[in-house]
């Protein structure tokens, strides 16, 4: 009988796993508290950017002065964090600040490819990047600003 038992609190506590699993994987995005939407510039670059997106996906833009932790925490809480394999931690822009950046999943897929609702979190937020041969150059940098930039395919 002892064992009937610990196999039932076992089925009940998968249970329970899964049920907890299954909610939080299907929460979907979530404002950041405080966060405001943003409209990034009309230009060449951002019309450019936003054209390389698959058809049918669009991208929502939010920012805020809290730091990256405080926001990278909060969707932490409920959505599946992301790392692009091969990405290197610690970059930095050229006035020597890091550049923090993750990414959350939020429709439970396995990466950002398959999935159709993640948002990339950064800090600072950088409106655009070109190179100048293998050296990138930053561009409409704010260095105070957390962006959430939420991506969805129809």
């Amino acid at each position: 009988m002892g064992d009937d038992m610990s196999r039932a609190k076992f089925a009940g506590a998968a249970v329970l796993v899964l049920a907890v699993t299954t909610i939080v994987a299907g929460q979907g995005f979530k404002v950041y508290p405080g966060a405001t939407k943003f409209t990034p510039p009309d230009n060449e670059e951002t019309r450019a950017a936003l054209k390389a997106l698959p058809p049918g996906t669009e991208a929502t833009y939010y920012v805020t002065n809290d730091s990256f932790e405080k926001v990278a925490a909060f969707y932490k809480g409920f959505a599946k964090e992301y790392t692009i394999p091969g990405r290197k931690s610690g970059r930095k822009l050229p006035s020597g600040q890091e550049i923090k950046q993750t990414f959350f999943i939020f429709d439970g897929a396995k990466d950002i490819i398959t999935s159709k609702s993640w948002a990339d979190v950064q800090r600072p937020y950088i409106g655009w990047i070109t190179m100048k041969g293998f050296v990138p150059e930053y561009h409409d940098v704010r260095e105070n600003v957390t962006a959430i930039v939420l991506t969805q395919k129809k």
